[in-house]
């Protein structure tokens, strides 16, 4: 295996060794890190032997990795759900046209127990929020209050017609609700505060035998209704911190411009309602990989229109459903 090169999105090779080497207060981290923690954030219970086999480091390596981050809070594990099965059916995203000074809006938004991504970006729209509600007067009542703000010019509604792919959260069509019982959604909520809570943590956080909880942890990771993940702080120094929204307009169905973007490694695609077919954020370690991802999507034949903006500070990322249903209850 190479140890000079780190490939990733579009297949772009990134920076040497030397120049990704860790050095306390410096940018980036060393390819050994990145790779253990691009492996967790797709599987954040993935056991250390598992991740040292397939990177090829030794169990040590990986577990001192893993402590280091985690306890420089660096990186989190939790849980996410999938949004179907816990009654979200409106979802979209928001491009905030914004002037002045808008902190009371990033922070409302931040705390809105309705909001699973907000990030401040480039380009016309200087908020992009990320929804979730349950029912369409969520959805209204939420752009009312953003629109109470003095500084908010417009608001660009995109609706998902269908997330395709998020590595953070599972996008299988599943039932509903009433298909989990109150041990299951404790069970959500214990992963959700830490993900990879040993066995022995989440038993006794039910009342079962270990045995029992690690069933219903295993049926509801394997049934796509939770996933378990890694979720770095956006903003602690990792090379690839450079995260592009992409809004596309096509021709004909979405369907080949979708497995463009899945070739090319988008964390995360949806198709929408409205000016674009497509919405998609891609994560890069350089500029020169963002670059050749773009080129590559406007070549494409069905790509008529092509938006991009830069994601400046994401100040919320986050797919749990447990402080929405106390928002709920209250």
């Amino acid at each position: 295996m190479r140890t000079d090169l780190y490939f990733r999105g579009a297949g772009v090779p990134g920076p040497d060794l030397e120049t990704r080497r860790k050095v306390p207060g410096s940018l980036g981290f060393s390819i050994e890190e990145d790779r253990v923690i691009d492996y967790l954030r797709r599987d954040g219970r993935a056991s250390y032997s598992s991740i040292a086999e397939a990177l090829e480091l030794t169990r040590n390596r990986v577990s001192e990795i893993v402590k280091s981050v985690v306890d420089s809070g660096q990186l989190r594990f939790t849980a996410s759900v999938n949004p179907r099965m816990f009654g979200f059916q409106v979802e979209g995203h928001l491009h905030i046209v914004l002037r002045g000074d808008a902190s009371a809006l990033y922070e409302e938004m931040v705390g809105s127990s309705l909001t699973t991504y907000v990030s401040t970006t480039t380009g016309d729209a200087g908020l992009c929020v990320q929804v979730r509600c349950r029912f369409e007067t969520e959805l209204v009542e939420l752009l009312a209050a953003i629109r109470e703000h003095v500084e908010v010019l417009s608001i660009q509604v995109h609706r998902y017609e269908s997330i395709v792919h998020n590595i953070y959260a599972p996008t299988l069509q599943a039932e509903d609700e009433s298909y989990l019982d109150e041990l299951d959604m404790r069970l959500i909520e214990t992963l959700e505060r830490d993900g990879r809570a040993p066995v022995r943590v989440l038993a006794e956080a039910l009342g079962l035998p270990e045995s029992s909880a690690r069933h219903r942890m295993t049926r509801l990771i394997d049934g796509e209704i939770i996933r378990v993940v890694a979720v770095p702080k956006r903003d602690f120094g990792r090379a690839h911190t450079i995260a592009l929204g992409l809004g596309v307009r096509h021709q004909g169905a979405s369907g080949t411009c979708v497995e463009v973007l899945s070739r090319l490694g988008a964390e995360f695609i949806a198709t929408t309602t409205g000016d674009f077919g497509i919405i998609a954020t891609a994560v890069f370690n350089t500029l020169r990989e963002a670059n050749d991802f773009v080129e590559t999507l406007r070549r494409e034949p069905r790509v008529v229109g092509l938006s991009t903006w830069v994601h400046l500070q994401i100040q919320k990322e986050d797919y749990s459903v447990a402080e929405y249903r106390d928002t709920r209850q209250r």
